[in-house]
């Protein structure tokens, strides 16, 4: 069996592999992408809001995909909260210091064939049907066991990167154990026309009790609504047609949110009752984890497609001017595992904590109460929700903030 060879071997071929394999090719090596499915020219992943986070927006440029965030293609929005304690909304994008500073309802059904082509424009060699079945390592790098449709084949690599998602078969083989955060809600969404864009083509995230209602604005005239609710209330929205129109009627008991008075289902109802959050190490042996391998967190953070972007440059900017083998193979991973630890990770915990619906409501009236009496807040907050700050940053704001409004009397 003959064995070809390769600088750097990505196992995924979504959207945090290709982006890992166009950083790397960029950097002039030899990569190759194993997809094990099947994957047809309009392929895309379907369960996903399409919210791509102000923080990784500019990470489309350095991928030859900047012209998705033309309106053809995608729609440029900032987020709106409605919560208990008012509504968090403020002028501009989310960092005032930065004008284009605005998340994208960019649908998979775009980003993922682009990206996959970008992939293929930069020299990446992409495998689709092909599974890896086993690793070996020794001292010049790695053996990849492979299958596809004509039987199985071994490529070696310096390098292998674990991009294949939230029930990743390379952590299963080398070790990287999963640690699973509980989600008490489940997530319906549909496609809608009929629906006017708010003002600014703003996506409305309306708190009522436990659940997220959200409008999503897409190009076209479309409009994905999603409802991230306790797992009880939809349980009992039995069949297609009762759930959209219960569906429907839910958001229409919603004052804040856009009038659907008027909306034509575009889809089917999608969603799922059990998504638990899943965490594993960044690094395991000398494998780097990127995307949802590493950190698959409760959609309803809306963090998938940034965190996918942002690991795989993470992942490469580690590797920047340092070579794939001896010293610059350890020092790369690690830094890869202390930028993903001191970056990414930090939100895990918040995120985690939102998946819960058991709260003190009464707290979270004040909390968010004392958010919406703020401009400075309110602007960490969504810098928050959009991943631009880090959660202790946002916390110093907030307890200054709290401070700041407590009556005089009480602070003496």
């Amino acid at each position: 069996m003959s064995t070809q060879q390769y600088d750097v071997a990505v196992v995924g071929g979504s959207l945090a592999g290709c982006a890992s394999a166009i950083r790397f090719s960029r950097m002039g090596y030899r990569v190759a992408v194993f997809e094990k499915k099947a994957v047809a020219e309009d392929s895309y992943k379907r369960l996903c809001t399409h919210f791509v986070q102000p923080h990784a927006v500019p990470l489309l440029e350095g991928l030859g995909l900047g012209h998705l965030r033309e309106p053809a293609w995608s729609v440029a929005t900032k987020a709106v909260f409605v919560t208990p304690g008012g509504v968090v909304a403020t002028p501009g994008g989310y960092d005032p210091e930065q004008p284009d500073s605005y998340a994208l309802n960019l649908e998979r059904r775009v980003l993922d064939p682009a990206v996959r082509e970008a992939a293929r424009k930069q020299g990446v060699h992409y495998l689709e049907g092909t599974g890896v079945e086993g690793l070996e390592e020794d001292e010049s790098g790695w053996t990849l066991e492979t299958r596809d449709a004509d039987g199985p084949r071994r490529y070696r690599a310096r390098l292998v990167v674990a991009a294949d998602g939230r029930r990743s078969r390379l952590a299963g083989l080398l070790g990287n154990p999963t640690e699973s955060r509980p989600n008490d809600r489940a997530v319906l969404f549909g496609y809608f026309t009929g629906i006017e864009a708010p003002e600014g083509n703003r996506s409305v995230f309306v708190m009522n009790d436990q659940d997220l209602a959200c409008t999503y604005p897409l190009v076209d005239g479309r409009t994905e609504l999603v409802l991230f609710a306790e797992k009880s209330r939809i349980d009992t929205w039995r069949g297609a047609g009762e759930r959209i129109e219960r569906f429907l009627e839910y958001f229409d008991g919603l004052e804040a949110a856009p009038s659907v008075a008027h909306a034509v289902p575009q889809s089917p109802l999608l969603g799922y009752t059990d998504y638990p959050s899943q965490i594993r190490r960044p690094v395991v042996g000398s494998v780097p984890f990127v995307g949802d391998a590493a950190l698959s967190l409760d959609a309803m953070s809306g963090v998938g497609c940034g965190f996918a972007l942002q690991s795989a440059d993470l992942l490469a900017r580690s590797f920047a001017g340092r070579p794939l083998d001896g010293a610059g193979l350890r020092e790369g991973l690690a830094d890869y595992r202390e930028r993903f630890e001191s970056t990414i990770l930090p939100h895990a915990d918040g995120i985690c904590g939102d998946s819960l619906v058991g709260k003190d409501e009464m707290t979270r009236q004040r909390m968010f109460t004392t958010i919406c009496r703020s401009p400075e807040l309110s602007r960490k907050y969504l810098a928050l929700t959009g991943r631009m700050v880090r959660p202790a940053e946002f916390q110093q704001a907030f307890m200054r903030g709290l401070m700041s409004q407590r009556p005089r009397a009480a602070r003496t």
